[in-house]
């Protein structure tokens, strides 16, 4: 089970079938990609975020950036779709063939702008008193900025108290091991450093 694998879980029923269809065609298309929840999207990631992709109440959201739905907009026609975002029904079969020269165009305009630091997401008391207990504040506070904000958002995203409590648990684990993330194996830059000089 993955951190995406576990968000299809939660979905609900109607949006299970797209949301499996195309991660199944992501990870066949981005083979090398990371999966990581940002900014509560299920995302595959390689050095920055490549595409994201959500449940919505009647349609997958899917977020390729601006670039590929400019490139390709004569094929967009019968969706909805914004700057960088396309919605795809959950009453029509998935356009794996959209999807897929979407990715690919993806990948043919790698991101030159310079990256904006995120804001950072507020953190509610009950999580901060749970890592306070759990004497963990200081490990969650040397973690990454976008793993602060994907715990947060990925905890505060679930619907149901018991999930909630589980991915806090998932949090609280993996800040204690200080290898993983999001199920992942994870490094620091220092310790990643050490290991190429060695």
């Amino acid at each position: 089970m993955t951190v995406i694998t576990d968000y299809i879980d939660q979905a609900p029923t109607l949006a299970q079938p797209h949301l499996q269809q195309i991660y199944a065609l992501l990870k066949q298309l981005l083979p090398d990609a990371e999966e990581r929840i940002s900014y509560g999207m299920p995302t595959f990631w390689q050095q920055h975020n490549l595409v994201h992709f959500i449940a919505n109440k009647h349609h997958l959201g899917f977020y390729p950036t601006a670039a590929p739905l400019v490139e390709l907009a004569d094929e967009l026609d019968g969706y909805t779709h914004s700057k960088g975002a396309i919605q795809f029904p959950y009453d029509r079969p998935l356009p794996t063939n959209l999807i897929t020269k979407l990715v690919r165009s993806r990948l043919a305009h790698p991101e030159t702008a310079a990256r904006h630091r995120r804001s950072t997401e507020a953190m509610p008391p009950e999580i901060q008193q749970a890592l306070t207990q759990a004497g963990l504040l200081a490990q969650f506070n040397a973690r990454p900025h976008y793993q602060q904000n994907d715990y947060l958002r990925w905890i505060q995203q679930a619907k149901r108290p018991a999930t909630q409590e589980k991915r806090l648990q998932q949090m609280l684990t993996e800040l204690t091991d200080g290898h993983l993330y999001m199920k992942m194996n994870w490094q620091t830059k220092s310790k990643r450093a050490g290991d190429r000089q060695d």
